[in-house]
């Protein structure tokens, strides 16, 4: 029973987890608008180019502007 522990403890990140920019250049990120639903999709590699690269997918979050109802950081995301 200890060992199940162990496991699941490393297995559950924070929820304070982000991650930087440039350590994910691969990735996407998904932006969900908290009022409107409407959903943008972001290449990390292209973001890099016009954002500074040291930055968190939670400041991106922050700034991010929904472009159909044009609300500001409210908003959920998802690193794919």
């Amino acid at each position: 029973m200890d060992q199940v522990a162990v496991v699941m403890e490393s297995t559950i990140r924070p929820s304070n987890m982000t991650a930087m920019l440039k350590d994910i250049p691969h990735k996407k990120i998904i932006i969900t608008c908290a009022l409107c639903k409407h959903v943008v999709i972001h290449e990390v590699a292209n973001l890099i180019l016009v954002v500074d690269e040291g930055m968190t997918t939670h400041e991106i979050r922050q700034r991010a502007t929904c472009p159909k109802c044009k609300a500001v950081g409210d908003n959920t995301y998802t690193v794919g």
